[in-house]
């Protein structure tokens, strides 16, 4: 096992609460804001913290007539690109 591997030994609660250990908090930066994920994989529990993305810069607005090209190029049927054009404020 190499020294970035981790692994402890630890005894849940009566109900069902476990405590991470601080090395392992440490280095995933854990804190108690953190939101934490949990699969079941067959009989193995993974946990792995999940972080807030901003995404701002991925987004951004279409005008009128870039949706128009949109519709356009996907040749969709009218009713569809009238059901978009409503949605989308185009």
């Amino acid at each position: 096992m190499s020294d970035k591997d981790l692994t402890r030994l630890v005894k849940p609660y009566a109900k069902g609460q476990i405590t991470i250990p601080a090395e392992f908090r440490e280095r995933l930066g854990i804190d108690k804001d953190t939101i934490l994920q949990l699969g079941l994989k067959g009989s193995t529990i993974e946990i792995s913290p999940l972080r807030v993305v901003d995404d701002s810069h991925l987004m951004r607005d279409y005008d009128a007539s870039e949706i128009e090209a949109f519709l356009e190029a996907d040749k969709i049927d009218k009713k569809t690109a009238t059901k978009a054009r409503r949605i989308l404020g185009a």
